[in-house]
């Protein structure tokens, strides 16, 4: 009877030494979540401090749930020199990195995408300004801060508008990120 005793507590004793290394284990494994990220900003085409880049505001939700404050925006692209003629409508490839910073960490983002405008008309400096749509695809680049260690990326949509230098955008972010 006393090693049937010693077995059931040592059986016992292994059990709860397996749930709670099971439990570390799981407290360190990544989980996924979906993400959205807001952002709204201007286009200023007067030459603008940051190269021609689009400055915006940021705010992240989680799985339907505020993320803390947002940050500022700064969109870098590089558009191709030609576009390619969809059902008489052109469309512009192009690539991009969308730096998001926050008080707390920033997050880089790679970005492809087309863009199209939508009825533009020459500026008196010879550029293109007006309506603009464009989408594609997202991933993050990198990382830092309490954005540290998150991986993912998903699709994204946006639009812009006006025909004056200063144009404003507002684009949508989704998709899972893992942390």
């Amino acid at each position: 009877m006393r090693s049937l005793v010693h077995g059931g507590v040592r059986l016992v004793a292994l059990l709860m030494l397996a749930l709670a290394v099971s439990g570390a284990a799981s407290g360190t494994t990544a989980s996924r979540s979906l993400i959205a990220i807001h952002e709204q900003g201007t286009n200023n085409l007067n030459g603008q401090s940051g190269n021609g880049a689009t400055h915006g505001k940021f705010t992240i939700e989680l799985q339907k749930a505020p993320f803390g404050p947002g940050g500022t925006t700064v969109i870098y692209a590089i558009p191709a020199n030609t576009g390619r003629s969809v059902n008489g409508q052109e469309q512009i490839p192009f690539v991009a990195t969308d730096h998001l910073t926050s008080k707390t960490g920033k997050l880089v983002l790679a970005v492809k995408g087309t863009h199209i405008d939508v009825n533009s008309k020459l500026n008196a400096s010879g550029q293109l300004v007006g309506p603009a749509a464009e989408y594609g695809t997202w991933k993050i680049q990198s990382a830092t801060g309490i954005y540290q260690g998150w991986k993912g990326g998903g699709n994204w949509a946006s639009i812009g508008s006006g025909y004056k230098n200063v144009q404003p955008y507002s684009v949508e972010w989704d998709g899972y990120i893992t942390r």
